[in-house]
C-alpha cells in the first residue's frame, strides 16, 4: 500500500517552486507518494466549530473592498458567534478556501476573514462560485 504525503507551502506562491523541487527530489521512495500543495477537493464537506457544524458548501463570499485580493467568508449568525476571534478563525478560513479550490488558487488571495452576515457588503456570493470568481472568469 502506498502512503501519500502532501506538502505544503501554506499557499505562499513564492514557496511553490520550492515545494515542486522538494517533490520531485523525493519521488524514488517505495511505498511513498508524495504530492506538491493541496489540490482542490470542492466544498462539499462540514466542520464542527464548537457545539455547531458548519456545511462548508452553504458559506458565502465576498471581496474586502479596500483589501486587493482579499475576501470575506460568510458564515451563518450561529457560527459567526461560535468562531474565536483572530489567529484561529483566519487560519481557519484559509484552511477551508485551501481544501475547497486547492492551494495553488488560494495562493492567489492575500487576505481571508470571516464575517457576520450583517457586516458585509451586498455582493455576497455562493462559495461555489469562488473559483471562477479568483480565476476572474466570475
Amino acid at each position: 500500500k502506498t502512503r501519500e504525503v502532501i506538502i505544503t507551502a501554506f499557499s505562499n506562491p513564492e514557496l511553490f517552486p520550492i515545494v515542486h523541487e522538494i517533490v520531485k527530489q523525493l519521488k524514488d521512495i517505495d511505498g511513498w507518494s508524495f504530492i506538491a500543495l493541496k489540490q482542490p477537493r470542492g466544498f462539499s464537506f462540514k466542520i464542527s466549530i464548537g457545539d455547531k457544524q458548519l456545511d462548508v458548501k452553504n458559506l458565502l463570499f465576498t471581496p474586502i473592498p479596500n483589501i486587493p485580493n482579499g475576501i470575506q467568508l460568510v458564515a451563518p449568525d450561529d457560527i459567526a458567534k461560535s468562531l474565536s476571534k483572530g489567529e484561529d478563525s483566519e487560519e481557519l478560513a484559509w484552511l477551508i478556501v485551501e481544501t475547497g479550490i486547492g492551494e495553488k488558487l488560494t495562493g492567489k488571495l492575500e487576505h481571508i476573514e470571516f464575517a457576520n452576515s450583517d457586516a458585509t457588503e451586498k455582493h455576497k456570493r455562493p462559495i461555489s462560485e469562488l473559483k471562477n470568481y479568483i480565476e476572474g472568469t466570475a
